[in-house]
């Protein structure tokens, strides 16, 4: 029991989403162990007593257990036998396995397949409503000629709520599905994603694709609405948007790239109307008159409201669009006075002037951002290792820096307290290891030889093509406990049968061995068949959510095998080796 919970342990030090998503499997595995702990102990004993009775049968009488036991003997004599040949394999297998996880890609968390997809495509700030209400119509009819898609709908600005506080110019198109069964032949949602970003080539937008779900938590964690993005920190708006364009440059060249866009945050349109005061003074006016006038010609007032059973339609009141389209127009708007109506251009000047649209600042600093969606065969850390190669030429004034942000400060977060608390794991789990078997040589085998039963959830997730995440990682936590529980239950059947030794000779030593491992094959290849039982029906389901489930349940599936393997052979013919020494000294 102790041993899982500490395995547990570093996911209950994850915070963030990542320790929400994860803390109940911890608290749902560690109480259970709790549970049956308390009934193997107390309540298992007495129904024995009531259940068991009569004539009890033999374990080598058992039709499985005899088949298993026959299979099993002759390859433990064999290892015995090239016991040095066993060791070479056992190292042969684990610098492999060094190898194969040096080659892992890295994510912070697999992407979960939500069934719905949101287009987010990236416009110039400055676009009005009647241009976004085009856009949002163009590229909806685009996507609703898929004919997988069901329903299209799209949004421009923001939604009547203080908490959405988006403009005109970004764009939110949800897409919703058919049945799967009713697709196209061979179409899945990667290739209708790569299908839709290339007949989506509409001028002025870059597209990115993102899950509602998944967009939302992004944007609220960090500001940035693709999986991946760089924040660039300075004082100088104009300077950050020059460094960010050539950022944006060098990685949309980059082969990885879907998608790359740099923040226009210079590419606001103002009006500017500067009145003259000794003007108005001439004509007994002040600045609101004017202001008031051009709000209400310009801005509208709202008067009333039409109301249409429940619906409601603001009824405003502004000039004609001919009065109001350019500055020439302004200029001869009328302007009550003391001596009648004069035209704007006498009191005031007007120009348009190009300026930031949106100031954002974090850290004391003002931000650009660059907005990058990588395509689906490269992980965010390929992504980002490469791209640092790319930007590392890259001369930043004085005072001025950029840093990754989106899933990649996620997962640098992640593995940065993953990296503090796994060694005080692994100190803890072999104190207890020591406290179950009082006996340093025997710890120290176990404790050395646990990477083994690693190998095979890495060799595991390097055949399905996983990347490495933090869900690989829980996999892997909890297979470290289920590991060194069965390999004590082995050792300490060996330490019996040796102990029980009548003649210390080497063919007594085999015998012993024999004894502790063979006979005790049921409740080792019982722990591993319910274990794989319960797992093996993970990795063929495809409903929303189990790509973190099989992320999860990967690594002790194939770690499960290879702790087989370790407990039912290399311990006993490490154990064979150290004893023989001791028998000779």
């Amino acid at each position: 029991l102790l041993l899982v919970v500490v395995s547990f342990l570093p996911i209950f030090a994850l915070s963030g989403q990542e320790g929400k998503l994860f803390s109940p499997l911890a608290f749902t595995k560690t109480f259970a162990m709790l549970g049956g702990a308390i009934l193997s102990i107390t309540l298992v004993p007495i129904l024995m007593i009531y259940f068991i009775k009569g004539k009890i049968i033999k374990e080598n009488k058992n039709i499985l257990n005899s088949f298993f036991i026959k299979i099993y003997s002759p390859l433990l004599k064999l290892s015995l036998k090239l016991k040095y040949l066993v060791i070479t394999i056992f190292f042969a297998i684990l610098v492999f396995a060094i190898y194969t996880y040096s080659k892992q890609k890295w994510e912070f968390m697999p992407t979960l397949n939500e069934a719905t997809f949101m287009y987010m495509p990236i416009t110039p700030y400055g676009i009005g409503a009647d241009l976004a209400k085009e856009l949002s119509q163009k590229t909806n009819m685009v996507i609703k000629s898929f004919p997988e898609v069901q329903t299209v709908f799209a949004k421009a600005g923001r939604a009547v709520t203080a908490t959405d506080p988006a403009p005109l110019a970004m764009l939110e198109t949800i897409i919703t599905f058919k049945p799967q069964d009713e697709w196209r032949e061979g179409m899945t949602y990667k290739k209708l994603i790569e299908e839709m970003d290339k007949k989506l080539q509409v001028k002025g937008l870059i597209n990115t694709w993102t899950y509602p779900i998944k967009g939302r938590i992004d944007m609220l964690l960090t500001g940035i609405r693709t999986p991946l993005g760089i924040k660039l920190y300075g004082k100088d708006l104009q300077v950050l948007q020059e460094e960010s364009s050539k950022i944006e440059n060098i990685l949309k060249k980059y082969e990885g790239s879907m998608s790359v866009s740099a923040d226009k945050i210079n590419q606001g349109y103002y009006l500017n109307i500067k009145i003259d005061d000794e003007k108005i003074s001439r004509y007994n006016i002040s600045r609101n008159t004017i202001l008031e006038t051009l709000s209400l010609g310009v801005g509208a007032e709202q008067l009333t409201l039409f109301l249409d059973n429940l619906e409601r339609y603001p009824i405003s009141l502004r000039y004609e669009s001919k009065q109001r389209e350019d500055i020439k127009a302004l200029e001869n708007l009328q302007i009550k006075t003391d001596l009648g109506f004069k035209p704007l251009k006498t009191f005031a000047t007007l120009n348009y002037e190009e300026s930031p649209s949106i100031i954002q600042s974090e850290k004391a600093l003002k931000v650009a951002y660059v907005y990058i969606s990588p395509k689906a065969s490269y992980s965010i850390q390929q992504y980002k290792e490469d791209a640092n190669v790319l930007l590392k030429d890259i001369k930043l004034p004085d005072g001025y820096y950029f840093e990754w942000s989106g899933q990649s400060e996620f997962l640098e977060q992640a593995i940065n307290k993953l990296s503090f608390i796994i060694p005080i794991v692994l100190m803890f789990i072999f104190i207890l290891i020591y406290m179950a078997l009082k006996n340093l040589k025997y710890t120290l085998i176990i404790f050395l030889t646990l990477p083994f039963a690693l190998s095979g959830g890495i060799f595991y997730i390097d055949i399905l093509g996983f990347n490495m995440s933090i869900a690989v990682i829980v996999g892997f936590m909890a297979l470290l406990g289920v590991a060194a529980e069965t390999s004590i239950v082995m050792m300490l059947y060996l330490d019996d049968a040796y102990k029980n030794m009548k003649d210390k000779t080497i063919e007594a030593l085999k015998e012993a061995i024999y004894h502790g491992a063979v006979l005790r094959l049921r409740p080792k290849l019982m722990t591993l068949f319910a274990i794989l039982g319960g797992l093996i029906p993970i990795m063929y389901i495809s409903s929303v959510g189990s790509e973190v489930m099989q992320r999860v349940a990967a690594p002790m599936i194939g770690g499960m095998i290879s702790s087989a393997f370790l407990t039912l052979f290399i311990i006993p013919t490490i154990f064979y080796l150290v004893m023989i020494r001791k028998l000779n000294d």
